[in-house]
């Protein structure tokens, strides 16, 4: 039945959206503060050269494309030269246009089976121009000294209903820390730097990580300004 709801949400998200649009994991909209510390490479790059990929079995159709750009400065991780970015000709795509001469702004991750780097269409990777207020909230990430925040939500097994009023907590190196769910479901708690596990309390129901949650609640690392989401689920028949 879960995996029934989550097919029908998908393809639901699939055919609401604009084409350029992602498929997006859970809770959102992604924070700067989770994506960065989430990947690799946060670069800026400016576009070289564009390959398209042809299906063998679909020589006219387009199965991919394969983005060559220049690193012009890096934010977090250690990489120079060139990089290539692959991305697929479906939902996941960035929501931006890529034109050649264009500087951008790149959170990324490695696909093994590509040899080659991606980010997610629903994060934060978009052109320099438009990425002003998201270099601001990177300049306050990297000057933090503190602890971070677990972001979150909680839902019941429909998908579609977020539970207010639950106890949450957070237990880690430096002890445990809680909250409660506001009236949309959702809860944030400031923890210090260290490894957590986030848990439900005194429900009835079980409740563990959402199949499109961003973070396994189970395994949480929290970074100096860093956070983390998370979506706990609703386990079917608990109650």
């Amino acid at each position: 039945m879960k995996i029934l709801v989550c097919l029908l949400c998908a393809a639901a998200a699939l055919l609401q959206a604009p084409s350029a649009s992602a498929f997006c994991l859970l809770p959102q909209p992604r924070l700067v503060c989770a994506e960065y510390f989430a990947s690799q490479f946060v670069v800026e790059a400016t576009l070289l050269q564009t390959e398209v990929l042809h299906d063998k079995n679909d020589p006219e159709g387009i199965s991919a494309r394969l983005y060559t750009l220049r690193v012009d400065g890096v934010l977090r991780g250690k990489v120079v030269g060139r990089i290539r970015i692959y991305e697929g000709n479906d939902s996941g795509r960035a929501p931006f246009e890529w034109n050649r001469g264009t500087k951008y702004l790149l959170f990324l991750f490695y696909l093994p089976g590509q040899k080659s780097w991606s980010l997610d269409g629903c994060g934060n990777s978009r052109p320099l121009s438009e990425a002003k207020a998201t270099f601001s909230e990177i300049e306050l990430i990297r000057a933090a000294h503190g602890g971070g925040v677990i972001h979150g939500a909680v839902i019941k097994e429909d998908l579609a209903t977020r539970v207010p009023g639950v106890h949450v907590e957070a237990q880690g190196d430096m002890g445990a820390h809680a909250a409660i769910t506001d009236e949309r479901g959702e809860f944030q708690m400031k923890v210090p730097v260290g490894q957590y596990s986030v848990h439900v309390l005194g429900n009835r129901a079980s409740f563990k990580k959402d199949s499109i949650s961003y973070e396994d609640p189970e395994r949480i690392r929290i970074e100096p300004g860093g956070c983390v989401q998370v979506e706990l689920d609703e386990v079917e028949g608990t109650r």
